[in-house]
């Protein structure tokens, strides 16, 4: 909070004091990519029944890998929040050939996993371009 203040007091100098402080908040920014507070605990659930569902319709891990967003970070994982509180997460796939994943993704996935945790695969085939 220091290092901000002195920022901005620099930056009111510069200016001739013509600029109101500035604060930066941690949920603003966090918001900014998904507009309203994510429950992380759901979030991870969510991800987690959109990636096995993923797994199982293509074939189970021996033939397909989801991206590595669907493992790492959750709020890296590409979804979006439904107005129903549902979870739609867009998965990018590798084959799997001799127990190694191909190099580049050929295939999505599109799951939507209810509050409940009911998950249905909305799209799955080749990607497309958007």
């Amino acid at each position: 909070m220091g290092q901000l203040y002195i920022a901005t007091l620099c930056l009111g100098v510069m200016f001739g004091g013509a600029i109101a402080p500035v604060t930066f908040s941690t949920v603003a920014v966090a918001q900014a990519t998904h507009p309203e507070p994510i429950n992380i605990a759901e979030l991870v659930r969510a991800r987690n029944y959109a990636r096995q569902a993923a797994e199982r319709v293509n074939g189970g891990l021996t033939r397909y890998r989801a991206e590595q967003s669907m493992h790492g970070p959750v709020r890296e994982a590409p979804y979006v929040r439904n107005a129903d509180g549902s979870y739609t997460f867009r998965i990018l796939g590798y084959r799997v050939r001799n127990g190694v994943p191909e190099p580049l993704p050929s295939i999505e996935t599109v799951a939507t996993v209810a509050p409940d945790g009911r998950t249905t695969i909305d799209y799955n085939g080749p990607i497309r371009r958007n």
